[in-house]
């Protein structure tokens, strides 16, 4: 990066439904921006002026200018904005406006970008710069890949493992998803065809079978003329000898494969079952996060870093990042800043409550972060080391219904488009609907502009429907909410055997506030924190996380064996070399080895 350039830090946290942004400008001020996580900002109409002019209610906080090159795309057409004048509120279009817009209606403008680089953006606008007049450096925080997996989006890749076993990830562990079914369903495999190779290790790694390449040529061939472009390599006892994984990874790649994922590169571990699935999943959704990567990095403009934030909440380069990294980023960020909050206030024992639009967070620090070696993520589990998280499907935008005349919240969510009813685009009715129609939100201070008629159209319509009263659907649909969320705290706490009640409730996420009091009464929790900015309270965390590398072996010694020792100085070793920092902290309290970098953190104050 230049030096002769201001050097600006963003730090930005993509969630389902909104992405939060805080910068650090060269003079240590504080910036904060929160845009949909479309790309996009949204306004509601105040007027309808001649020469395709829209007049918008509320002065929303864009320079002059801003939004030029913005589409505002309508059901019978789009058209794109030419000039915005801040003082009057006035949006400027080129060519015809869509016909169906009427006062009052909320509109959604495009900037074709994705969140953090217009969340960047407006920023710098606001300051009076754009990303070539600084240098920057951005710590990301993303549920991409999250998404992807949960919604199904990502590419499933060539299977090749060894013979004999082809439906490995189909029988998986033999555990049903529904233990109760009368009709039993499979879990799904995010697998494509499989090829079996013909080649064998003994339990020693010693070969059996050295693998016949020649045989599985022409099915390679034949899979990459269908347009398949990515495979996973996986072979049983690989962990021990790596070389039969290693040989078929380079011939694929020869052949045509435009990317390989090796087991052995993704977990070196003995259970081939999490080994397979983890680089399964990690091929599934290499493409999702290095789309998304790459159009960060072009918008983020020449010489900006990018360090991404992991599941165990520490930083890596893009170069070093995975997509399994990433599944648990956003709420890793959000426990390493309510832990420097805590620690700010004086509370050592807390548990976390991170709700944002799509889902919650929950997790629990009773003197140091709690990590898991293994997590899932809809029907697909993934062996990394992770903090331990538990997420339930209640958000902001968790869609509200009656079902066989009981209550439901969610899993089902309304997303950032068109999200609940009450911005406008027509969604369905969602918690942040409720909150709005009992007093709890207050719209004024609401960053995408509101609609109560919306919310209460769509609350009438249940009303009609079962036959309640509006008090009662809004009061029940609430306790569903915070019971769903107070069930996941006990998950981390009292299935672990420890007491909520003795810990605080750290409250935080767009939609956390709305719902503490209910939470920690249901837990007999008797202290909340509420962070100032507990809105973008994970984007906070980043600047507090670390350059962070994990180093780890499977050993099968006695935990008295004196070559554990050796074993342990060869991973610290091995972890050292890979912080790109001269002082690196080793940290020996966790089954495995964390090595901190000394970058400075922004410091804030709460």
């Amino acid at each position: 990066m230049s030096e002769s350039l201001p050097s600006w830090s963003f730090f930005v946290d993509t969630g389902g439904t909104f992405t939060d942004c805080l910068a650090l400008d060269p003079k240590g001020t504080i910036h904060r921006a929160k845009v949909l996580s479309r790309g996009s900002l949204s306004a509601r109409i105040a007027s309808i002026e001649s020469g395709n002019c829209l007049g918008l209610d509320g002065s929303p906080v864009w320079p002059d200018d801003f939004p030029v090159g913005f589409r505002l795309i309508g059901e019978d057409g789009e058209c794109r904005i030419s000039g915005w004048n801040k003082s009057e509120s006035l949006l400027q279009f080129e060519g015809q406006l869509p016909k169906k817009l009427q006062i009052g209606d909320a509109i959604e403008l495009l900037s074709g970008e994705e969140a953090p680089v217009l969340g960047q953006s407006l920023i710098l606008a606001r300051a009076g710069l754009s990303a070539k007049e600084i240098s920057a450096t951005m710590r990301l925080a993303t549920t991409r890949c999250t998404n992807a997996l949960l919604e199904g989006k990502g590419t499933a890749p060539v299977l090749f493992v060894t013979k004999g076993f082809p439906d490995l990830l189909e029988i998986g562990d033999q555990r049903r998803t529904g233990l109760f079914d009368l009709v039993p369903k499979k879990r799904p495999v995010l697998h494509g065809p499989v090829v079996e190779v013909n080649e064998r290790l003994d339990r020693n790694g010693e070969v059996l079978q050295t693998p016949d390449l020649s045989a599985m040529e022409a099915e390679a061939r034949e899979l990459l003329a269908d347009g398949h472009r990515v495979a996973v390599v996986s072979f049983l006892h690989s962990y021990l000898n790596d070389e039969h994984e290693k040989a078929v990874g380079e011939k694929l790649l020869a052949w045509g494969f435009e990317r390989v994922i090796l087991s052995i590169d993704v977990r070196r571990f003995r259970k081939w079952l999490p080994r397979c699935e983890s680089a399964v999943v990690e091929a599934y959704l290499s493409d999702v996060l290095n789309t998304y990567l790459d159009a960060v990095e072009r918008g983020l403009g020449e010489g900006a870093e990018l360090l991404v934030s992991s599941s165990s909440g520490g930083l890596s380069k893009r170069s070093e990042y995975r997509a399994i990294d990433s599944l648990l980023s956003g709420p890793a960020g959000g426990v390493v800043g309510a832990a420097a909050v805590a620690c700010s206030a004086g509370i050592e024992k807390f548990i976390n409550l991170d709700m944002g639009g799509t889902s919650s967070d929950v997790s629990r620090y009773s003197g140091s972060f709690a990590y898991q070696s293994s997590h899932s993520v809809g029907d697909a589990r993934v062996a990394n080391i992770a903090l331990s998280i538990e997420t339930v499907a209640a958000g902001g935008g968790s869609i509200c219904r009656i079902e066989n005349d009981l209550l439901r919240v969610g899993p089902e969510s309304a997303g950032a488009y068109p999200g609940p009813a009450c911005y406008g685009f027509g969604g369905p009715f969602c918690l942040t609907d409720i909150n709005l129609l009992l007093g709890r939100l207050d719209p004024s201070r609401f960053s995408t502009p509101v609609l109560e008629s919306a919310a209460r159209a769509r609350l009438d319509e249940l009303v009609e429907e079962s036959g309640r009263t509006a008090e009662g659907l809004l009061h029940g649909f609430l306790a569903v909410a915070d019971d769903a969320m107070a069930n996941a705290i006990r998950k981390v706490s009292v299935a672990e055997g420890y007491d909520p009640s003795d810990h605080a409730l750290i409250s935080f996420g767009g939609a956390g506030g709305q719902h503490a009091c209910g939470v920690a009464e249901r837990l007999g929790m008797k202290k909340i924190l509420s962070p100032g900015d507990s809105g973008l309270l994970s984007a906070y965390g980043l600047s507090q996380a670390r350059l962070e590398r994990i180093s780890e072996q499977s050993v099968l010694l006695p935990l008295d064996d004196p070559t554990i020792s050796s074993i342990e100085q060869d991973l610290v070793k091995d972890a050292v070399q890979r912080v790109p920092h001269a002082n690196a902290q080793v940290d020996r309290k966790y089954a495995f080895v964390r090595l901190v970098g000394q970058d400075t953190p922004l410091e804030v104050s709460y």
